[in-house]
């Protein structure tokens, strides 16, 4: 495939900007100013659209609150903002339809035109819709087996599964012809979106595709057509293989889609799937394209596989014996349920600015993205050098741990057959309190630490994921501090050296508090 010519008579200036312009006001060479919310002498932008995935919606919200799960009161509510934005589009990448069935895609259109009726804003201008479909919108209704129980009759169950005539639904709720994959030009600007039709039967071709390898002849046919000196945006829902938030994130596709992109560097793509949380700065990747995940707007994804196998103490472990490690865990797991996230992206001629948004808090919950345009090198969301620009969460420097014997529980938990049981049991455990970090969007903690060395030598360690990790710094739960558990029959007799880690996303560690405490005696 023959890769777009780049526009090669660029200012070096220009691609150094990125990361820098975050915060106050930045310049560089005295000639170029972003503000922190990515405003530029530029003026205003020529395109914005807002971004949210995996809304999960089952039925039009009434008389509840619009946290509730599976209500379109959240959505609504994000499009109201977009509204508010001045939108000129909404991307959707993925997972619309909790549980494919059509009531649930009915609920989602009914949210987007009560905001943007017949497309448009109140005084008629237009606003152009792009989603695409999720492994949720295409086989959820199998998950559970509800569609079976709400329509035990094969033949009437088959009206209302979107699978059985995705094409007919989504016309005849959206409006607009369906194809496995598509395009639309949106004030000058390309996007292009890939349904999730896995395993089924290319209308194409007639024979069986992979529902995200279509890209590739897609770009064969269409790729020269696009301007090189101009973004494109590119929308599915599994994450390209290795690239936003690395090659052990749940949720890749089986990269066709990062080779067939890899020659073109002005490619934006978005994706969902894992739900991962925006407030990790691997959310967003630069390589020989840009790829960013989308979160979720229902519920934060808790990253346990960067912990193989054991996973987060207030998460789920990753091993063939996962319930056993979880039965033995001394925190209950982390509920995200309380966070939901989304984006609004700005593109000017020089550069894009992108605002991270949580729709229940109605907080922004990290610094402005800014990416300088048009694309080249050096990448400012490259990984290493995005992590040059985030410091180490520290402690504050009159921090220390507080450490107590308490009788604590474990979890408890059955094998998955059934034929085995851990019990929950309260037995002597150190209890290991250690208060919250300095709140700083460029030194956020995304990890913590906790290392129990015995006298002889023998250490535990566990990992914390922070209870305000996917909030706003100024959510209430930034402000908490946080607890870990040891069992005392774990580490023998004698004291005991406890030391715990502020971590970063990239892996940069703050100054450790330590202390040693002798069963008997004061820490």
């Amino acid at each position: 495939m023959n890769r777009p010519k780049a526009n090669m008579n660029i200012s070096r200036r220009q691609f150094f900007i990125g990361g820098a312009a975050f915060g106050a006001l930045g310049a560089f060479n005295g000639c170029r100013f972003f503000a922190s919310d990515g405003k530029s002498a530029a003026g205003v932008p020529k395109l914005k659209f807002g971004v949210v995935s995996d809304i999960h919606i089952l039925r039009i919200g009434a008389n509840e609150e619009m946290s509730a799960f599976g209500n379109n009161l959240t959505f609504k509510h994000t499009l109201e903002w977009f509204r508010s934005q001045d939108v000129d589009a909404v991307v959707i990448a993925g997972d619309m339809a909790d549980k494919g069935l059509d009531t649930h895609l009915m609920a989602v259109a009914e949210a987007w035109y009560s905001v943007f009726p017949d497309d448009k804003y109140p005084d008629g201008r237009p606003v152009a819709k792009f989603f695409v479909t999720g492994n949720h919108d295409w086989e959820g209704f199998n998950y559970g087996k509800l569609a079976e129980k709400l329509y035990p009759d094969a033949a009437e169950r088959a009206k209302h599964v979107l699978q059985k005539n995705m094409a007919g639904w989504w016309e005849k709720v959206f409006h607009e012809p369906y194809a496995p994959i598509y395009s639309k030009e949106i004030k000058g600007y390309t996007f292009i979106g890939a349904h999730w039709d896995m395993g089924g039967y290319g209308p194409e071709t007639g024979k069986k595709v992979y529902a995200f390898g279509r890209i590739a002849d897609f770009m064969s046919a269409n790729g020269k057509k696009l301007d090189p000196a101009l973004p494109f945006f590119y929308v599915q829902h599994p994450h390209p293989k290795d690239t936003c938030y690395g090659s052990w994130a749940w949720g890749h596709d089986k990269g066709i889609v990062t080779k067939t992109l890899s020659a073109y560097s002005n490619a934006v793509a978005f994706s969902g799937h894992s739900h991962y949380s925006l407030t990790d700065e691997r959310s967003i990747w630069q390589g020989a394209f840009t790829s960013v995940g989308t979160s979720s707007l229902r519920y934060t994804g808790i990253p346990s596989r960067e912990f193989v196998p054991q996973g987060f103490e207030n998460g789920n472990a990753f091993a063939p014996d996962a319930w056993k490690r979880d039965a033995m865990k001394g925190l209950a797991a982390f509920k995200p349920g309380d966070c939901r996230q989304g984006m609004l992206w700005s593109v000017y001629d020089d550069h894009i600015a992108v605002k991270r948004r949580e729709f229940l808090s109605n907080l922004d919950i990290g610094e402005v993205w800014v990416m300088p345009l048009p694309s080249a090198e050096p990448r400012p969301f490259a990984f290493a050098e995005h992590a040059k620009k985030m410091n180490a969460p520290q402690f504050p420097a009159d921090a220390a741990l507080e450490i107590t014997v308490v009788k604590a529980k474990n979890r408890g938990g059955k094998s998955p057959d059934g034929t085995e049981t851990i019990q929950s049991q309260k037995k002597p455990s150190y209890k290991v309190v250690v208060p919250p970090v300095i709140k700083d969007d460029k030194a956020r903690l995304f990890t913590l630490e906790f290392t129990a060395e015995a006298k002889d030598g023998s250490q535990l360690k566990k990992t914390i994921l922070p209870l305000g990790f996917n909030h706003a710094l100024g959510h209430e739960k930034n402000a908490m501090q946080h607890t870990c558990y040891f069992r005392t029959a774990d580490l023998g007799k004698g004291e005991v050296r406890f030391t715990v880690t502020p971590i970063n996303c990239f892996g940069a560690r703050g100054r450790s508090l330590t202390a040693t405490f002798t069963p008997g005696k004061t820490a």
